[in-house]
């Protein structure tokens, strides 16, 4: 199965311009306010619609069974928010625990049914 969904960052120039005032980098900036977005890209709001909407999809198709997922690592990060909440150091956390997400890299989630039971980072 091989499902494409087209990342849309805007424009990327303005999108370096935009990253230059902020204290955090743009995409911690996007996980503290939902619909933060560069002009003609998308807010995390909308990627974790897109993102949660095919997630979802691939899931239920697929019960039972293994599945890989590859995207762009804020559109990773912003579908981890489903399950995550974003702590006082602006990182994710599942289950009291600080999900440590060195990107480019492989996540592992773990399901009990349809219920997140683990999330880990493979390296």
């Amino acid at each position: 199965m091989k499902i494409l969904m087209k990342e849309n960052y805007g424009n990327l120039e303005k999108l370096k311009k935009l990253g230059e005032g902020k204290k955090n980098s743009f995409t911690t900036e996007q996980l503290l306010d939902e619909n933060l977005k560069n002009i003609d890209g998308e807010s995390r709001k909308e990627v974790m619609q897109r993102m949660e909407k095919s997630f979802n999809r691939i899931f239920n198709e697929n019960i039972g069974k293994k599945i890989a997922i590859v995207s762009h690592g804020a559109s990773i990060k912003f579908l981890l928010t489903k399950w995550c909440i974003l702590n006082a150091r602006n990182n994710l956390e599942f289950n009291n625990k600080e999900i440590s997400l060195n990107l480019p890299g492989v996540i592992k989630l773990v399901f009990n049914n349809s219920k997140l039971i683990n999330i880990e980072e493979i390296i």
